[in-house]
This record gives C-alpha cells, sequence and structure tokens, in this order.
C-alpha cells in the first residue's frame, strides 16, 4: 500500500512541475511568412494573416565552450529561473562547433555538449517556451559536413517539439550571400528529412544584410526559412544597420533577431542610449529577439554581474523595459491544427498531451545508443535500480560498449548480494517513456518491442501504471555470448501469479511507463548485460506523414503475431529490394542505388554514412550517395527499418581505386525480420524467411 501511495504522490507532484502552459501552447510551431505588406514570423495555430503576427522575447545563452562564464549557465535551473522571474519567451543555446577555448569543442567532445544542449532545449520544452539550437560560428561553410552531422542528430532527436528552431549560421563574416546561400541549403536538406520547423540563416559581416537574399532566397521543401539580423546598440544604428532590416522585411522577408545587445559590439561598455531606439524598432516591426547574454563575465554585455540574478546594468535595462512587460499567462491554442506540416511529432502542446492517442508522438526507434548519451530518442532518461532499499546490497554500474553492427550499445556490469534481502538480488536497467520519468503514455499503436542484447538471462519487463505492487509483465530472456534480436508481441508479456493483483494486458499497454530489463539470481553472480536497437514496432516513422492511413500501408495494431511468410505490413505486396547492402567504393565515387519496392514504412535509425541518401517517394525507397573526397576512410554501417524489418547498408569507403568490391557470389540473407540484413549481390532471385524478393544488381 506505501509504495503504491508513493507512486500516486510522486506522480502529482510532477504533474505540478510539467504541463505549463506557455507561448508554445498559444502560438504553435513559429513560421516565415507575409500576410501583410512585409516578411514577418506567425504561429501555426492562427497561421499566416495579418493581426497574428508572434513576436517573442528571451535571452541568449553564452558560448557553451567557455567553462568559467558560458556553460555553468547551461541548466534547467537556469532557464526555470529565465521564466519564472522574467517570463522569457525564447532561450537561444549557441553551441561551440569549431573554436577550442581550452575545453574543446562539440566535435570534440560530443557526449558533454550535446549533454549541455539536451539540459537547455529539454528545460525550454518543459517550460512552454521556444528554443533556438544555434551552430555558433564565424566559418560554418568551411565544413558543410560537420553541420550537416549536427543539425541531423539535432533535428532527429528534437525537431518534432514546436519550441524548436534551428539557427545554421552563425555571423558569417566576410563569406558571400551565395556561399552562404549554397552552405544553408544544403543543411536545411538535411533538416528536412526529419523536421520542418523554423530555420534561421546569417549574412555577411556579421548578421548585418539580410537583404543580400532579395531576389535570390534560399530554397527550402517548406518554405520555413527567416534571415538573422544582429545589432549592438552602442555600435550600430537603426538608421544604417537598420535599414538593411528594413529592405529585407519590406521585400517580404522574415527577420529574426536571434542576437542583440545594449553595448559596444565587443560586449564592452555601458548600456547605450540608443537602445530605446532599437526597442522601439523592434516593436513597430514586430521582431523576436534574444538578448546577449546569460553569463557574468566581466563586460558589460552580460546579464548577470558576479553571479546568477545579480543582475547587471544591461540586465536590469532588459528586465525593466522588454521582461516585465511579457505576459504572465497564455491560453492554450484550440481552434487549429497543431501545426502547419505533417511532421507527426510537431504538436503545439505538450509532447505528452498525445499519450491518449496511442503514442502517436513516438518515433519507432527509442535508442540505438549512437549519441553515446543516456537519454533516449523519446526523450526519456536511461537509469538503473538495484535491491538496496530492501537491504540488498547490489550493485549496477552503465557505460558504453560497441553494439550490433553499429558503433555503440548500452551495456550494464552488476554483482548481486543478497545483504539482509528476504528474496534472490536483482539489480536493473531502465528507460522512461517520457521525460518526467513518472507519466505514463498510450502505446496501443506499438505491436511488438523489439531490442538487440548480447550477455546474461534477464527478464524484460513493461512497467506500467495499471501493474501494482510491482507485479510487472515480463518475458525471460536466456543468455547469449553473440549478439541477438528478441521480438515481444504484448501477448507474450505475462505477469507472476500469487501475488499482486492481475491486470489485462491491454489496458497496461494504454499506460505504460517504462521498459526495463532485470537481473536477478543468486548472490556472489556478476556479469554483464549490452542492449542496442530498442523499438517499439508499429510506431510512426519520425519522418512520416501524419496524414490518415489505411488499414493496407501500417502495421495492425492487433497483438497476434504474424506468420513467418508475412511482412511486417498487413499488405500482400512482397518487398522488393533491388541492388547490394554490401559495397566497397573509392571517395569522390558513387554507390550503385539501392531500391525498396513496396515501402509501407520506413525509418532512419542512425547517421553514420551522414552522405547517404535514403529518398522515399510513395512506396518506393532509393539509397543512393556520392562520397565526399574527403570522407573517412574505412568501413561504415548505416541502419534502418523498412515495413518493421531491421536492414543495415555497409560501406567500405577506400582512397584509391581497387578491385575488391563487393563479390558477386550469393550470400543468403538472414531469415527472420528481427535480425538485421546484411548481404552483399545476388545473381538470382531469391525470397527470405520475411517474403521480402531480393533482386541482385
Amino acid at each position: 500500500m506505501k509504495k503504491t501511495f508513493f507512486w500516486v504522490l510522486a506522480f502529482c507532484l510532477v504533474s505540478l512541475s510539467f504541463g505549463r502552459v506557455g507561448p508554445v501552447s498559444q502560438y504553435g510551431q513559429l513560421m516565415a511568412g507575409k500576410a501583410g505588406s512585409k516578411g514577418q514570423i506567425y504561429g501555426s495555430c492562427e497561421g499566416v494573416k495579418s493581426g497574428a503576427e508572434v513576436a517573442v522575447q528571451g535571452m541568449s545563452l553564452f558560448w557553451s565552450i567557455s567553462s568559467d562564464v558560458g556553460s555553468p549557465f547551461w541548466t534547467s535551473s537556469i532557464v526555470n529561473g529565465l521564466v519564472e522571474k522574467q517570463n522569457i519567451q525564447i532561450i537561444r543555446a549557441p553551441m561551440g562547433v569549431d573554436e577550442d577555448w581550452s575545453s574543446g569543442n562539440y566535435f570534440t567532445d560530443m557526449n558533454k555538449y550535446q549533454n549541455l544542449m539536451n539540459a537547455v532545449v529539454q528545460a525550454a520544452i518543459d517550460n512552454d517556451i521556444y528554443v533556438i539550437i544555434d551552430y555558433h560560428s564565424h566559418k560554418a561553410s568551411d565544413n558543410v559536413n560537420n553541420a550537416k552531422t549536427f543539425f541531423k542528430y539535432m533535428a532527429q532527436k528534437w525537431g518534432g517539439y514546436d519550441n524548436v528552431i534551428f539557427e545554421v549560421f552563425n555571423e558569417p563574416t566576410s563569406q558571400s550571400w551565395g556561399t552562404i546561400k549554397t552552405y544553408a541549403e544544403s543543411v536545411i536538406e538535411t533538416i528536412r528529412q526529419y523536421s520542418d520547423n523554423l530555420v534561421l540563416v546569417g549574412s555577411r559581416d556579421w548578421d548585418q544584410h539580410p537583404d543580400d537574399a532579395i531576389g535570390n532566397t534560399v530554397r527550402d521543401s517548406k518554405n520555413n526559412v527567416a534571415h538573422t539580423f544582429h545589432f549592438y546598440a552602442g555600435s550600430h544604428s537603426v538608421g544604417g544597420e537598420g535599414a538593411n532590416a528594413d529592405r529585407a522585411m519590406n521585400a517580404g522577408l522574415s527577420v529574426f533577431v536571434s542576437e542583440w545587445g545594449t553595448v559596444n559590439a565587443d560586449g564592452g561598455g555601458g548600456v547605450s542610449g540608443n537602445s530605446s531606439s532599437w526597442l522601439s524598432w523592434m516593436n513597430s516591426n514586430k521582431l523576436s529577439g534574444a538578448n546577449w547574454s546569460v553569463s557574468n563575465k566581466n563586460e558589460g554585455a552580460s546579464y548577470f554581474s558576479g553571479s546568477a540574478w545579480n543582475y547587471s546594468n544591461s540586465g536590469q535595462w532588459v528586465n525593466t523595459n522588454i521582461f516585465s512587460k511579457l505576459p504572465k499567462s497564455y491560453t492554450k491554442c484550440g481552434n487549429a491544427p497543431a501545426s502547419s506540416n505533417s511532421n507527426p511529432n510537431s504538436s503545439a502542446s505538450n509532447p505528452n498531451s498525445s499519450a491518449s492517442q496511442g503514442g502517436t508522438n513516438k518515433p519507432l526507434l527509442v535508442d540505438n545508443f549512437e549519441d553515446g548519451n543516456y537519454t533516449s530518442l523519446w526523450n526519456s532518461p536511461w537509469t538503473t535500480y538495484n535491491d538496496n532499499k530492501d537491504g540488498g546490497r547490489s550493485t549496477i554500474d552503465t557505460s558504453m560498449a560497441a553494439g550490433n553492427s553499429s558503433s555503440k550499445a548500452i551495456k550494464v556490469t552488476y554483482s548481486l548480494n543478497k545483504g539482509s534481502y528476504e528474496y534472490s538480488p536483482y539489480v536493473g536497467l531502465v528507460v522512461s517513456a517520457n521525460a518526467d520519468e513518472v507519466t505514463p503514455e498510450n502505446l496501443s499503436a506499438c505491436t511488438a518491442i523489439q531490442y538487440d542484447y548480447k550477455g546474461d538471462a534477464h527478464d524484460f519487463r513493461v512497467q506500467s501504471t495499471v501493474d501494482v505492487e510491482y507485479n510487472y509483465h515480463k518475458s525471460a530472456a536466456n543468455a547469449s555470448s553473440g549478439w541477438k534480436t528478441r521480438t515481444i508481441y504484448w501477448d507474450d508479456l505475462a505477469q507472476e501469479t500469487g501475488w499482486g493483483m492481475p491486470a489485462d494486458i491491454s489496458n497496461v499497454r494504454k499506460a505504460v511507463t517504462a521498459f526495463s530489463w532485470q537481473l536477478q539470481g543468486t548472490s556472489g553472480t556478476a556479469g554483464t548485460l549490452q542492449i542496442d536497437n530498442v523499438k517499439c514496432l508499429g510506431l510512426k516513422e519520425a519522418s512520416s506523414s501524419s496524414a490518415a492511413q489505411s488499414s493496407s500501408s501500417v502495421q495492425s495494431s492487433s497483438s497476434s503475431k504474424p506468420s513467418s511468410s508475412s511482412v511486417a505490413s498487413s499488405s500482400s505486396a512482397k518487398l522488393v529490394i533491388t541492388g547490394n547492402l554490401t559495397q566497397t567504393v573509392t571517395r569522390g565515387g558513387s554507390i550503385s542505388p539501392v531500391i525498396f519496392t513496396n515501402v509501407n514504412s520506413f525509418q532512419r535509425n542512425s547517421q553514420s554514412i551522414y552522405y547517404l541518401n535514403m529518398t522515399r517517394s510513395g512506396n518506393v525507397l532509393t539509397l543512393d550517395a556520392t562520397v565526399p573526397a574527403s570522407a573517412t576512410l574505412g568501413t561504415f554501417r548505416e541502419n534502418f527499418t523498412v515495413n518493421g524489418t531491421a536492414y543495415t547498408m555497409v560501406l567500405t569507403v577506400e582512397d584509391v581505386s581497387s578491385s575488391s568490391v563487393a563479390s558477386s557470389s550469393s550470400v543468403a540473407p538472414a531469415s527472420s525480420a528481427t535480425v538485421s540484413n546484411e548481404w552483399q549481390s545476388n545473381t538470382q532471385l531469391t525470397v527470405n524467411g520475411n517474403g521480402d524478393v531480393i533482386i541482385g544488381a
């Protein structure tokens, strides 16, 4: 009884902390457009129409790579405080990507800096405010591939939230508009694989010339691009640099002030008298802005003086003249679509609010660990537990190890010690269904849970609010010295008998709080377990359409198992694969296309081969690529799922021409939908155990 009461209490406390109705709930996804005489920003709630322009105000953090006056402020507590104390509507996260201030940068310590970004973005989502993921570079166009890698991950992880805005190039310096435009179009194309959220594009001279884009606009399949304009009141004037932005807006381009300061452009000096003129200009043009910066650096631009919440002169000016005038409450949008687009993950409300819709806001892939962190692609934490609270002394630790045909998997190392515990000692690994670790998720649309594992015997458990006294529905797995894939249907799961209260599995799947892997046994037992590629089969892929699909194009939600001769889809058409999924190519060369026909569902699960194009048109999926001359040499694997079956593209990149291309001998593909399919070319038609038809190139 105490355990049940504790859970209810915890749920109530979390409910008080999350689900705030803020600007995102009121306005929805931000959109570039023109309804009146000039380009503006609008919200998807009311759409692009006169009088519905949206201007939000907030702060920019300082460079992430500043370990003393920057990154210490990249925390949820700072974001929470800015919302609570100053009502900010937007936070900007400037990620250092190609400079090194003795603390590395995103690409030299990805795990560290991705965790910083995750903390800020999640805090923005929890507070229902907007957040700018800023590629903070003055030379981004020098390394387009790095930028594409960065935004591919960010868009896949965060692009389904209306809160998120992507700033692809902070303050170009002397680069021409042609160079900036070409770079931006390449990066935007990558983002659009996963998200149609607002994208901000910079201009030369530190974002002083958005008018350069007049008559030569950035191509974007979603037409959702705005142009950044930066100013510092002590160095710039409304009639000078401001006129460049005026020309852009009057030409129909949307402008976004993603960085501005009350002082000089170098960050020094006191609050300029021009600050009031600039504020009037922003207000009259209904422009959004992020003030530079949340830092205690000893310079005039800093928001804090000495320590957090001790405001500098600039901070006091911004608080008094801008933040004190912002709304303290918002009305949730209820008379328009949550999003202006087809992105199924996009929502104008709390991302967990669709739990009653059967988990439609969750992608098929829970986690493949390629990002190397302990936050799932469902934006929920990976945690562990042990028997210590019951008197046991078991231990469990986590780390990252090599995955199944991938670079990373999560690994637990454990030791069981009974201590004074009455029953068998235990430990476990958990991934929650939602970020707060408590809110239940309706996973009725999920037909089965699939994961790869290697290591000791364990119980896979589905934790829910329906099962009480910890008698969760579970399924046992035997030990395996090599990688093995498990597919667990709901009717494979069962409770233990003789204790707790029996619960119907159909109710369990509507109120899932977590998946867990429990190891239990004799005191003195020690070992390891690795987990990879956790999926909830049947959920929509992040890139799929939100339009209603017919029963012939989606997996059945029935818990019954398909026969071994059927495909994952209810469609009778067999999947046809033409080409080689294992290839060798030289730098600068192109792969031979691989074509999947009769595709009903598709999910890209990794981005190891960043230049690999995976384009779906109707029921045809095409894989093609031109390998950059600067591509890293070696063998790389790209994981993806088609019609519920996992596949892997294996590409070896060589420096010079070589005759060691993929063998023409027939290699039998895996016969089960639960195993990644890797094979070389087949010279004859083959039908595997899934009903897939493979035709060698």
